[in-house]
């Protein structure tokens, strides 16, 4: 089992940047339609009484308080799971590399990919293995 989480930093960051990309803009959309029908009504029942107003701004605390204790942990949460989805893919593709490159340095075209078992990349692995059966069969 693999320790180090981060393997291939460049594919790993350009994922978490994307779900923290589609945490965001979900977020400040909704956030900032929620924030304009609030204050929108806020502002057009300022012709009534001050009771509305009264009633209304403690609704409008208790959902900052929800966002700012909600949010962050959740955002954590995500973040921990896609650091961890990145690694199911990127560990196997550095050792998919290494593994090439040793096959390839050496032209030792009778050794095979290893794959564990369940890695997304085992049609990949099967399918170069594949290939060089065709070459080792050739070079005979």
């Amino acid at each position: 089992m693999r320790t180090k989480f981060l393997t291939k930093k460049a594919t790993q960051r350009r994922y978490i940047a994307l779900l923290i990309a589609s945490m965001l803009i979900p977020l400040v959309f909704v956030g900032g339609c929620l924030y304009y029908l609030i204050f929108s009504l806020v502002a057009e029942q300022l012709g009534i009484p001050e009771s509305i107003a009264y009633n209304l701004f403690p609704v409008i605390k208790k959902i900052n308080m929800i966002l700012a204790i909600g949010i962050p942990p959740l955002f954590l949460i995500l973040i921990l799971w896609g650091i961890g989805l990145s690694h199911r893919f990127a560990g196997p593709i550095e050792r998919l590399e290494k593994e090439l490159e040793g096959i390839t340095g050496a032209a030792d075209y009778c050794r095979r990919l290893k794959v564990r078992k369940g890695d997304d990349i085992k049609p990949i692995a099967d399918a170069i293995n594949k290939l060089l059966d065709k070459i080792e069969s050739k070079g005979k």
